[in-house]
């Protein structure tokens, strides 16, 4: 093995070891944001500056975002008849589920509301 050839093996290993080392940047960024650690490694060390760029572009699946039109929740509940408990209240609303003048949905919304869950 000449010099030529030992200095050549030593830029490819170098190359190799950099590439990998570099790939850590945009896999450790993803996994911040939610995504598989590996497949953005792999990424990253196949397609650095794309993975790079595309990696800060992408959302962050760790926060809940909210939507522009979103309508927030009914924070308020219309106090119940004050002359029924709960279970009365849910006895009559199943009644009207029985009878079909309800639907399961509306039976459930009025379950949710009446239990302030």
């Amino acid at each position: 093995m000449d010099t030529y050839e030992v200095v050549m093996f030593l830029a490819y290993f170098i190359s190799l070891l950099a590439g990998v080392g570099l790939a850590f940047i945009p896999a450790s960024i993803a996994k911040k944001k939610g995504y598989s650690f590996g497949l953005w490694w792999f990424y990253g060390f196949m397609l650095f500056i794309v993975a790079i760029i595309h990696v800060n572009l992408i959302p962050d699946k760790t926060t809940q975002s909210i939507p522009v039109n979103a309508v927030a929740p009914n924070l308020y509940y219309a106090p119940s008849n004050s002359g029924q408990s709960a279970a009365d209240e849910l006895k009559k609303y199943k009644e009207l589920l029985d009878s079909g003048t309800i639907t399961q949905e509306e039976f459930d919304a009025k379950k949710r509301q009446i239990l302030k869950l």
